[in-house]
């Protein structure tokens, strides 16, 4: 079975200094794609556009995501633990892609069935799968082979 890894931000930390940032108070819930936690009612966060591909493809491009404004841990977990974020309340969209950034696949399943869909999509030869919240559609997470 293939082991995975979840990473938080994989080209790198949003940069909170380009025009479209907006700062926002959570009303809670409000996915932090640094530290991959839920933000608490209250805590500062900046909305911004981030573009998680490492190589350029028909399928790169910004969407938005929220971080703490006054920063926060990177998310650190070890082989196949999921994020505070994958939760009953949350359905993703896990899309697959090669080496090239190509898709190859692309999925909806309930927080229940993320880990097994990850491991198989993986173990059928994706390169890295990326995790996106399918209501909003925008970027959470991506996920590689453990090593």
């Amino acid at each position: 079975m293939t082991a995975f890894i979840v990473h938080a931000m994989p080209a790198g930390d949003a940069d909170p200094c380009v025009p479209a940032t907006r700062a926002v108070v959570a009303e809670g819930r409000e996915p932090c794609r640094r530290c991959l936690r839920n933000a608490r009612p209250g805590e500062n966060l900046l909305l911004l556009p981030y573009d998680p591909f490492l190589v350029r493809s028909p399928y790169t491009g910004e969407g938005p995501v929220y971080v703490h404004a006054d920063g926060c841990d990177e998310h650190n977990a070890g082989p196949d633990q999921l994020p505070e974020q994958v939760d009953a309340a949350r359905q993703f969209s896990v899309r697959a892609y090669d080496g090239d950034a190509m898709m190859l696949d692309a999925v909806v399943v309930g927080a229940d069935e993320l880990a097994d869909r990850a491991r198989a999509l993986l173990g059928d030869g994706a390169e890295f799968l990326h995790a996106h919240f399918a209501g909003p559609g925008c970027f959470a997470f991506r996920i590689d082979r453990a090593t």
